[in-house]
């Protein structure tokens, strides 16, 4: 069985994407707020740090599982309005976002580092922003500006542990680093400026992608009862 014969009818009209891609977001958004509360919270109770954390992570996941059929019908409505367009852009994504699972799953259980997540994550910013300015799929103009932000916010967190390993200490990429812990002599300023881009990513890109996510899901719907 297809990856289109699962979720359905690939065109305008797949309720069953959008309504999938609104719970995305609006799962993506609690994600957010659970973030924020968590680097709060964190010095002062780490018990309940600890849980909102756990349920970012878990939001994250279903997040990204719920995106999937939205990709694909994005790719369907894409070879649509241009016969020569390639499935490449959709797989792409699709591993993207079952890596951000399986390394976010990883990741929370201490088998990786819990910040590898964030590659695939980047990679998926940059699909982002092409399917919005490439605009096969036909998106309206809003939602496309939207997505190249989310996108630009998602590659800055990308960046932060490729960034960090590289200029700072590549034990980030085997566990994480102790909040009480100093970065190695000399890389205090590469080390600030690569928690900057993180800090700007994560307020650019965490709130903005699933609210994409659901804007696009509505917009399908919108789009198919027409």
């Amino acid at each position: 069985m297809s990856a289109q014969t699962f979720f359905g009818d690939p065109g305008p009209g797949n309720r069953r994407a959008g309504w999938l891609a609104i719970v995305s977001g609006a799962i993506g958004l609690a994600a957010f707020a659970c973030l924020i509360v968590f680097l709060v919270m964190r010095p002062a109770d780490r018990q309940t740090a600890h849980i909102l954390l756990r349920s970012h992570d878990a939001g994250v996941i279903v997040q990204s599982l719920c995106l999937i059929p939205l990709v694909l019908v994005l790719g369907a409505l894409a070879r649509q309005r241009s016969p020569g367009a390639g499935r490449g852009g959709a797989v792409a994504a699709i591993v993207f976002l079952v890596l951000v699972v399986a390394l976010m799953v990883l990741g929370s259980a201490s088998v990786v580092a819990d910040v590898l997540y964030m590659i695939p994550q980047g990679a998926l910013g940059v699909w982002l922003i092409v399917v919005c300015q490439r605009n096969a799929a036909g998106l309206p103009t809003g939602l496309r500006w939207l997505g190249v932000v989310a996108g630009v916010g998602l590659i800055l967190i990308g960046i932060f542990p490729i960034g960090y390993a590289a200029f700072v200490d590549t034990a980030i990429l085997h566990g994480p680093i102790s909040d009480k812990g100093h970065a190695p002599p000399g890389t205090d300023k590469a080390n600030q400026v690569i928690h900057i881009l993180l800090a700007i990513g994560t307020l650019v890109g965490c709130p903005t992608y699933p609210l994409w996510a659901g804007l696009a899901g509505r917009w399908l719907l919108v789009r198919g009862a027409r």
